[in-house]
C-alpha cells in the first residue's frame, strides 16, 4: 500500500516502534504543559500505581497516559494501535479494517472498533471557513433505479453536498456533508458551517442555490454542462467515490458522514503531512473516545 511522501514507515517506526516509545510521547503530549486533575483541577501529583500513571495529589484520583483517549482499554499493543493510525491517515488510498487486522495481527472486529473510534476525532472543527473562490455541486451514492435518476428522492441513495475551494486552477482545501434532499435549507448546511460570506461561490444551475443568493451575494450560478464547467470539483467527486468503493466496497447510510470526515481530514492535509500524526493527537488527547456501545448500531 502506497504511503503518501512527509512521515516514511522508517522515520514513524523510529518515532513509534515500541510500546515504551509510545508511552513516552502520550506523556509528552498530554502532561508536557502540566498535569491538571479532570476530577478536582488540582496541578500537583504523585507517582502512581505504575510509573508513568499520575495521582492527584489533593484528590487521590490516579490516571495513566491512555485514560480518556482513543487508547484506553486496547487489548492490544500499543505501537500496533499507533501503527493503525498512522496507515489510516497517511496511506494514499486509506486502509479498512480488514487489511489493518492482517497488517497489525489482531482480529476483524478489533481493527473494524479502533478504526470506527478514530473517525470520531476526524470531523471538521469548522474554525478553517473556504475564503476565495469556491465551487459548490452536489450528487448522490447509491444505485440509481428505473424512474430515479437526477436528484429524485429515494431513501436507497445518499445525498452529499461538496464545496471546494479552487486555487490556480486546482483544488485546495474541501468539504462535504450529507445532506436530507437539495432543497435550500439542506444546501445552506455547508454554507453554514463551511463557507465564509466573502468567498467567491459558483454553483450551477439547480434553483436550491437561488434564495441562498440574499445571504451570500458573491454567489453565482450557470449551468454545469455536464461538468465541463466545474471541472476540479466532479475530480473530487469521482475520487471520493472511487476511495469509498475501492477501500471500503460497502457503508451504511448512518456511517456515511464519518466516512467523508474520514476522506477530507486527510485530503486537506495532504500539505502537511509531516506533521499528521502530532496534530492528531491534538484532538485525541481532548476528546474521549466512543464506547463499543455508541458504535455497534454501525457497519463496515
Amino acid at each position: 500500500m502506497k504511503t503518501i511522501k512527509g512521515l516514511s514507515r522508517k522515520e514513524f517506526e523510529q518515532k513509534f516502534g515500541t510500546n515504551e516509545k509510545c508511552l513516552a510521547f502520550l506523556v509528552e503530549k498530554k502532561w508536557g504543559n502540566g498535569f491538571l486533575c479532570k476530577e478536582c483541577g488540582h496541578t500537583l501529583y504523585l507517582k502512581g500505581k505504575k510509573q508513568l500513571n499520575r495521582r492527584c495529589k489533593k484528590c487521590g484520583r490516579e490516571e495513566s497516559p491512555t485514560a480518556h483517549t482513543v487508547f484506553h482499554k486496547v487489548k492490544f499493543d500499543l505501537y500496533k494501535a499507533f501503527g493503525m493510525i498512522y496507515e489510516i491517515l497517511t496511506s494514499k488510498k486509506g486502509a479498512n479494517s480488514v487489511w489493518l487486522s492482517e497488517r497489525f495481527e489482531v482480529s476483524q472486529n478489533t481493527s473494524w472498533l479502533f478504526r470506527r473510534k478514530l473517525q470520531s476525532y476526524l470531523e471538521s472543527s469548522g474554525n478553517h471557513p473556504l475564503t476565495q473562490t469556491v465551487h459548490i455541486d452536489e450528487f448522490e451514492i447509491g444505485t440509481p433505479k428505473k424512474g430515479q435518476q437526477g436528484r429524485s428522492k429515494s431513501d436507497e441513495k445518499v445525498r452529499i453536498v461538496i464545496a471546494a475551494e479552487i486555487r490556480n486552477g486546482k483544488a485546495g482545501n474541501a468539504y462535504a456533508r450529507v445532506i436530507d434532499d437539495f432543497s435550500s435549507n439542506s444546501l445552506k448546511e455547508i454554507f453554514d458551517k463551511h463557507i465564509s460570506f466573502e468567498a467567491e461561490i459558483k454553483a450551477d444551475g439547480w434553483r436550491g442555490y437561488s434564495s441562498l443568493k440574499r445571504l451570500y451575494k458573491r454567489l453565482t450560478q450557470e449551468k454545469s454542462e455536464n461538468g465541463t464547467n466545474f471541472p476540479e470539483i466532479h475530480i473530487q467527486i469521482r475520487n471520493f467515490k472511487n476511495w469509498l468503493r475501492g477501500v471500503h466496497s460497502y457503508c451504511e447510510v448512518q456511517n456515511m458522514q464519518d466516512y467523508i470526515n474520514e476522506y477530507f481530514y486527510r485530503f486537506n492535509r495532504r500539505n502537511n503531512r509531516q506533521t499528521i500524526m502530532d496534530k492528531i493527537f491534538d484532538r485525541i488527547l481532548i476528546k474521549k473516545a466512543p464506547g463499543y456501545k455508541d458504535l455497534t448500531n454501525f457497519a463496515t
